[in-house]
C-alpha cells in the first residue's frame, strides 16, 4: 500500500492471522507481483484496451500456478488459456478451484509436476522394463 497499491478490501492483522485482501494495480516493480503470495490475496488489474497486454503482464513472473480471467468472449477467453504462461487458467472462477480429477500445478518456478489421482499413484510406484531377447531360444536352462 505505501507503494501505490489500493487495499480494496481487508487487510487487517489480528496476531497471526491477516484478513483476505484485495489489492488493486499493485505496482509491477513490488513484491507483491513479483513473488507468490501464500495468503488470502486477490490482485486485480484492468485492461481496457488489449487483451494481449493483460497476457504479457500475466507472463512477465517467473512464476506460474494457476490463473483466473473474468471475461464473456470466448475467443478472448482461448487466446488467455493459450498464451498465459500458467499450469492452469480458470474462466471466470478464482484460480483455486479445483477438482479431484484435474491435474494441478504449476510451470517455470512454480513447480514441474501436477497434483491429482493418476499422478499421486504414479509417484507411488516405480516403473520397471523388460526387454525379451531370444524367447523361443530354451538353451539358457
Amino acid at each position: 500500500v505505501k507503494a501505490g497499491t489500493k487495499l480494496l478490501v481487508g487487510g487487517k492483522r489480528t496476531g497471526a492471522f491477516m484478513e483476505p485482501m484485495i489489492l488493486e494495480d499493485a505496482p509491477f516493480d513490488t513484491d507483491t507481483r513479483k513473488e507468490e503470495i501464500f495468503s488470502p490475496v486477490i490482485l486485480l488489474y484492468s485492461y481496457k484496451s488489449a487483451l494481449k497486454e493483460a497476457v504479457m503482464e500475466a507472463n512477465s513472473t517467473h512464476y506460474g500456478l494457476q490463473a483466473g480471467v473474468f471475461m464473456c468472449d470466448l475467443n478472448k477467453a482461448f487466446y488467455a488459456f493459450e498464451h498465459i504462461e500458467a499450469g492452469g487458467v480458470c474462466l471466470n472462477d478464482l484460480p483455486s478451484m479445483c477438482v479431484d480429477s484435474q491435474p494441478y500445478g504449476g510451470i517455470k518456478d512454480s513447480g514441474i509436476q501436477r497434483e491429482d489421482v493418476k499422478y499421486a499413484r504414479d509417484d507411488m510406484l516405480e516403473t520397471k522394463v523388460l526387454v525379451m531377447c531370444n524367447v523361443g531360444n530354451t538353451s539358457y536352462f
